[in-house]
């Protein structure tokens, strides 16, 4: 049973995190210098239209966030967000004047100001947005942030982005928050927020899928999804899959790293209203313990009119997964064995602007592939790139009606530095 009504702890808490948002902006939504001009070089019909270093120690790590471009300050215009390993998550605006992308504003979690004095104290670092996505949480039309750590959820006023909401079960619980993903998976009209992770105890597990609710004062959790094995989702997706006209999660269980390996799977969830619970159907299951499968990204590659379901792997191989009618069935898969993880750095969407989306599958590559009305064929490979590129990003960045593509790795060798590009096709 739902629970309609706000506890008086959390309801003090969210005033608390308001007013102390308020007293430190300047700490937590800081205007950072002016970025450097971006430089530009050929690759393959590609080239680099900017890029930033993040350096070479552990927190220049880029983490993936499934929706990070659009327009979060509602003002026209998209912008598109950096996460990583350093509690920041940059606010990044294409500059029409200098031709560059600057970094407008710098989000934190909750509690920061004090994640901060007991780093101080313990050498602990605060929280990393493992997820974070752009949409309209509060179904008022406009736009949000959502980032993973306590479910933080913030929203453009007064030139600021501010803390309007949060929700702490899936941390006070003892679990982990891999991702978020803001869309309407109840297929009421309205958007939820998905939340991916799991994790706790086996007597006591965190779900890997939780459904939070915006409900007029405060997210609300509102529904779960506890798969049978003790698992985590680093990623989930969104989309419909089966062309039924209704959403459907899809998201990995994987078990990676808990005592007794129990398999690792991609599933599809549809929300049942009758039970106000979700209905799992399982696409495969992969036996092999170094199979971890991430993502569940839903898009009609093939031109066919209905979504197909996208999954990357720890390996460097992605699957292709389409409905047939009354199962899902395998419509394609390529491996690049040597290259790096491909973990997360999967998207889709029409990166050269010939009226046919490509499928962008980063390892320490970049391959881009497209249908060609019977397969999907490898049509450019960008090799500039380095490190296990877990991020991969397609949307107009920039406001020129044309897609970009940002790519940066979580995982770098020892002295490399981390670095994110931003990728434009070029005709040249």
């Amino acid at each position: 049973m739902k629970n309609t009504d706000a506890p008086l702890s959390l309801i003090v808490c969210i005033v608390v995190l308001y007013l102390v948002s308020i007293i430190l902006i300047p700490f937590v939504s800081s205007e950072p210098p002016h970025l450097q001009t971006s430089f530009k070089s050929e690759i393959q019909s590609y080239e680099v239209q900017w890029q930033r270093n993040f350096g070479s120690d552990w927190s220049g790590g880029r983490y993936q966030g499934p929706q990070p471009i659009g327009d979060c300050d509602n003002d026209g215009e998209n912008e598109w967000l950096i996460g990583g390993r350093d509690a920041t998550l940059r606010v990044m605006e294409w500059d029409k004047e200098e031709q560059t992308y600057e970094e407008t504003h710098a989000l934190h979690s909750p509690f920061y100001f004090f994640f901060k004095i007991k780093e101080q104290l313990t050498g602990r670092e605060p929280p990393h947005a493992g997820g974070f996505a752009i949409g309209d949480i509060t179904g008022d039309g406009e736009n949000e942030i959502a980032a993973t750590w306590y479910a933080a959820v913030y929203k453009y006023i007064g030139d600021q982005y501010q803390l309007i909401g949060m929700n702490s079960y899936i941390f006070s619980n003892g679990g982990g928050n891999g991702d978020c993903y803001i869309g309407d998976c109840t297929n009421d009209g309205t958007n939820e927020l998905i939340m991916a992770g799991g994790g706790g105890t086996r007597t006591n597990p965190v779900p890997e899928i939780v459904i939070l609710k915006w409900n007029g004062m405060y997210l609300e959790k509102i529904a779960t999804y506890d798969d049978p094995i003790f698992g985590y989702a680093f990623a989930v997706g969104l989309g419909d899959p089966d062309g039924d006209d209704e959403n459907e999660i899809v998201c990995c269980i994987t078990n990676y790293n808990h005592d007794v390996f129990e398999g690792h799977k991609v599933i599809v969830l549809d929300w049942n209203t009758t039970t106000s619970s979700f209905d799992a159907t399982e696409i495969c299951e992969l036996p092999k313990q170094d199979d971890w499968p991430f993502g569940g990204w839903c898009a009609d590659s093939d031109l066919d009119g209905i979504d197909e379901i996208h999954v990357g792997y720890l390996t460097p191989k992605i699957s292709i997964f389409e409905w047939n009618g009354t199962a899902y069935t395998t419509k394609f898969e390529q491996e690049w064995p040597g290259e790096g993880m491909l973990i997360e750095g999967l998207d889709i969407g029409d990166i050269d602007g010939d009226g046919i989306p490509e499928v962008c599958a980063s390892t320490d590559d970049v391959h881009i592939l497209q249908w060609n009305g019977e397969t999907y064929v490898e049509e450019a490979c960008i090799t500039e790139t380095y490190g296990d590129l877990a991020v991969l990003n397609i949307g107009d960045c920039d406001n020129d009606g044309a897609l970009e593509m940002n790519v940066a790795p979580v995982f770098v060798d020892t002295g490399e530095d981390y670095i994110s590009w931003m990728f434009q096709y070029s005709m040249v």
